[in-house]
């Protein structure tokens, strides 16, 4: 039993590891944080911000260049990143943290190769699989789930998408997600506004739960 608990801990401490380098520095995508295929909508502490971006040019080149730590998250479409490597140029130099924004969940069900050829253009940009994978709608279909598993990319959906409202009272491990695409798109200025007025965490700290100091949302 001993050897069991002390395996366990063992474990813990080297999957945090493994999520992020001592230094403060990229993510390290080697395993899967959940034990079987499943989504993650919330955390254990804090709250984080992810945005979901396909769509922006100049206006994003300015937000990212503005933005200050803790960075958001931020979910890429491929696309975007086909034809933004300016853009991905600078999210790699000032080691923003991002991850892979897919298509609507039914597609992966339709074409099966469809999620290994977003990963492939993932890693041609940033050298590395994605650690974190969203799907436009955060759906997430069981055969979607079981590929992102063995493909050891974790699904992560959010607790609320924000338009813009009131937040919520305060509530632990709260996972916030923003829209920025041609159809759905939040204005970045407001986003820059909510990051000012709220203490967001990294993703990591929101799920595992190793932030100490206190901290006030909203």
């Amino acid at each position: 039993m001993k050897k069991l608990l002390l395996f366990g801990l063992f474990f813990l401490f080297t999957a945090f590891v493994l999520v992020r380098s001592s230094d403060g520095g990229p993510l390290i995508p080697v395993f899967n944080i959940t034990q079987e295929p499943d989504v993650i909508i919330q955390g254990s502490h804090g709250a984080a911000l992810t945005v979901d971006l396909s769509f922006g040019d100049t206006e994003v080149k300015a937000w990212l260049e503005e933005l200050k730590t803790p960075y958001p998250l931020i979910f890429a479409d491929p696309a975007w990143l086909e034809r933004s490597p300016d853009l991905v140029e600078l999210i790699i130099d000032r080691n923003i943290p991002v991850a892979l924004l897919g298509a609507e969940g039914k597609r992966y069900e339709d074409e099966p190769k469809l999620l290994d050829e977003q990963i492939a253009v993932f890693e041609d940009h940033f050298g590395r699989k994605p650690l974190y994978f969203r799907t436009t709608d955060e759906e997430f279909p069981k055969t979607l789930q079981k590929q992102l598993f063995e493909a050891e990319v974790n699904a992560l959906g959010s607790t609320m998408r924000w338009d813009g409202g009131k937040l919520p009272k305060k509530r632990e491990g709260l996972i916030l997600s923003v829209q920025h695409h041609q159809e759905e798109r939040m204005d970045l200025k407001k986003v820059t506004e909510l990051l000012s007025a709220n203490e967001f965490l990294a993703i990591e700290d929101v799920l595992f739960g190793l932030e100490t100091k206190e901290r006030k949302f909203p």
